[in-house]
């Protein structure tokens, strides 16, 4: 479903930001009025238009704060992390980057600055896979979602999705892993297949946590996290249950299906001037820049190569605890691999499709994540009592 840019990339990040809007991380009317504002096509204006609203929202929370109004003040801030963040989108290929380093600093300093501000009890969680816990009110233990992101997320974003969790009486907490927000960015850790390795040190860093109940701690995967979720299950039995949006299970495969007569090339390396060359196609450098950058590969046939080790079919049957398996029937990133993720699984499990007419279109559920969240809290409720 086409929102305002014709470019499919454009159109879908700002989507992307827009289906923040339930948890007051963006608004629609800001956000239209941003995309009124971008010459359409160009990652530079992208970014500035984004960044300098960004700004005027972050004046506008320092002159609320100075008249005492620090809820207005909070608001302001939380909407400009997200716009923070949406600014360096297309500027993800350098690690240098003026508008990368400049508008991720801003982005995570916006959102630190509003949690003491936040309803609910909320702070920062350190270690070797850094982020953000919060609870609801009262006294725990809580069920908690451990939330990791996809490819290109942030600790910060993953706010978006705590609010359904909060207001079930759950704690949230959402974590950056190898190759994501601050574990990328600020300690240049690549990202890695082998999430198997990675989880069960994420699952002690979540049960050490204040008023998190060990035995609830639910594993939530959306987008690159739901092939990234379902190792990473693999490899931790003590798991209550694992949530995948979509299920993931064979990354190359899809590459290979957009590249066609090219792919079969991959390993030759007389046709390694031929996948450099797509570097010299503007869409193409966009789309490969972040992602060479994000794997710590040096160009695009390494990277091509390396995508053949995101798989998770062999590792499915080694997944113990209750798992929800999703997918779209209009979600071109997943290729309809949910149900395939699903089908290897032995473990109890549940495949639900969402569609075009529950509003739900498109990757993650587009503008619409309350769709997802219904439905997986839901099956969480009767799952786990």
């Amino acid at each position: 479903m086409k929102l305002y840019f014709d470019d499919e990339g454009f159109d879908g990040q700002l989507q992307r930001t827009i289906g923040k809007c339930d948890s007051g991380m963006a608004n629609v009317g800001e956000c239209l009025y941003i995309a009124s504002r971008i010459t359409p096509g160009d990652r530079d204006s992208w970014y500035s238009e984004w960044s300098r609203f960004a700004d005027g929202l972050m004046a506008q929370a320092a002159a609320a704060e100075r008249g005492g109004h620090a809820t207005s003040a909070a608001s302001l801030r939380l909407r400009a992390s997200e716009y923070y963040r949406q600014a360096f989108f297309w500027h993800r290929d350098e690690f240098g980057a003026k508008e990368l380093t400049t508008a991720y600093r801003a982005s995570v300093d916006a959102f630190r600055r509003v949690l003491a501000d936040l309803p609910r009890p909320s702070r920062i969680v350190e270690g070797d896979t850094p982020g953000y816990l919060f609870a609801p009110s009262g006294t725990g233990p809580f069920p908690t979602i451990l939330h990791i992101g996809g490819y290109d997320g942030t600790a910060e974003e993953l706010y978006a999705s705590a609010y359904p969790a909060l207001d079930r009486g759950w704690a949230f907490v959402g974590l950056d892993g190898p190759g994501q927000g601050s574990v990328l960015y600020d300690r240049r850790v690549p990202q890695r297949p082998g999430w198997e390795n990675v989880v069960p040190g994420m699952f002690d860093l979540v049960a050490g946590l204040p008023n998190v109940d060990a035995r609830q701690i639910v594993l939530v995967g959306r987008s690159f996290g739901g092939l990234l979720a379902s190792r990473g299950a693999a490899g931790e039995p003590r798991l209550a249950a694992l949530i995948v949006d979509p299920g993931q299970c064979d990354m190359a495969a899809v590459l290979a299906a957009r590249f066609g007569e090219l792919w079969k090339g991959v390993d030759d390396p007389a046709a390694k001037g031929q996948f450099d060359a797509l570097l010299k196609i503007p869409a193409l450098r966009t789309l490969l820049g972040p992602r060479m950058l994000t794997n710590g590969v040096a160009d695009p046939q390494s990277y091509f190569q390396d995508m053949r080790r995101y798989t998770s079919v062999e590792l499915a049957p080694s997944i113990r605890c209750p798992s929800f398996v999703t997918d779209n029937e209009t979600d071109h990133v997943s290729a309809g691999q949910g149900q395939q993720l699903h089908d290897a699984m032995t473990c109890p499990k549940v495949f639900r499709r969402f569609t075009r007419e529950e509003g739900a279109e498109g990757h993650c559920e587009g503008m619409a994540p309350i769709v997802f969240w219904t439905a997986a809290f839901d099956w969480l409720d009767t799952t786990l009592h």
